[in-house]
């Protein structure tokens, strides 16, 4: 596995390459240039591609607890556009980034803990003498091939609707059953089964509740291998799922977004009982991990 990370553009993780495959696994833009922007900026417009840290939200909007009430938290929150500290630690990458209307800081070691398991250690600091409410999401886009399946923990039966392009998924907070649903047009769906391309619509929901186990994968039959994410439950309690079949930006890919805080933004977690809570000067630490595995194995674990 090769892993390319952009200190200057929110550390994110721009490309993860299996080697013995030469698969790209993320998103890459065929433009020449890198489509910056500034903080605060829109993320939609910018490169929107790899993999970012989403802190502390995702949703623009504003945050709704003394003494930070009414400040704007950023589109896709503040970290994605910001240039971080980097350094070499022995075997680890390491990145650090300070808030800007926020005070904390926002950490992560990456390491390669086994050759087919890429590892980053994140670390939130609250600096403020007040507790802050926050919510952190991975959000990679990962590229899909036909045939590609989504696996879950065994325990998952209903998910909550968020957003679609396409198609007729209902409304905002519409709840089905997982993994096979009927749709309100009668359409009977597999929400682990990823359509083709040519599908042209894109939706997104939330794992209803906790996960029952910290880890979710997607496997790859043409290509013969497994993707796998794992995330520790207690501190990750959350799934957010959105498979792209070419309904947005005429790309084919899923992001798959294990996340402290549901619904996109804390206000919307908080409403749900949901929200991730930092009290006063305290620290957080979680994990993420990517491995990768030979073979289709559909009950992954």
């Amino acid at each position: 596995m090769v892993a390319q990370f952009l200190p200057g553009v929110g550390a994110k993780l721009a490309s993860l390459i299996y080697k013995s495959r030469n698969f790209e696994l993320l998103i890459q833009r065929p433009d020449p240039a890198y489509r910056m922007q500034p903080f605060d900026g829109d993320y939609v417009a910018g490169e929107c591609s790899g993999m970012d840290d989403m802190f502390p939200t995702i949703d623009a909007c504003y945050y709704d607890r003394y003494p930070w009430e009414g400040v704007k938290m950023a589109d896709h929150g503040e970290v994605w556009s910001l240039a971080w500290d980097n350094a070499t630690q022995g075997e680890r990458l390491y990145f650090g980034v300070n808030g800007v209307r926020f005070p904390y800081r926002l950490e992560k070691w990456v390491s390669f803990s086994v050759p087919e398991t890429l590892r980053i250690d994140y670390r939130l600091t609250n600096l403020s003498d007040f507790a802050f409410d926050f919510l952190w999401a991975a959000h990679p886009m990962f590229k899909l091939e036909e045939g590609a399946e989504l696996v879950l923990p065994d325990g998952v039966s209903r998910i909550v609707h968020t957003f679609h392009i396409g198609g007729d998924f209902g409304g905002y907070g519409d709840e089905y059953s997982w993994p096979e649903a009927v749709l309100p047009g009668g359409e009977a769906i597999d929400f682990r089964r990823l359509r083709p391309k040519s599908t042209r619509q894109a939706y997104k929901y939330y794992i209803k509740g906790s996960m029952p186990s910290g880890w979710c994968a997607l496997t790859y039959p043409t290509s013969n291998f497994s993707l796998l994410m794992s995330f520790p439950v207690e501190y990750i309690p959350y799934l957010g799922i959105l498979p792209n079949e070419g309904g947005w930006q005429d790309l084919y890919n899923i992001f798959i977004e294990p996340c402290s805080a549901s619904f996109d933004r804390p206000d919307a977690a908080r409403y749900r009982g949901e929200v991730s809570h930092l009290p006063a000067k305290a620290t957080l630490d979680w994990h993420l991990s990517i491995s990768l595995l030979e073979g289709v194995k559909p009950g992954i674990a």
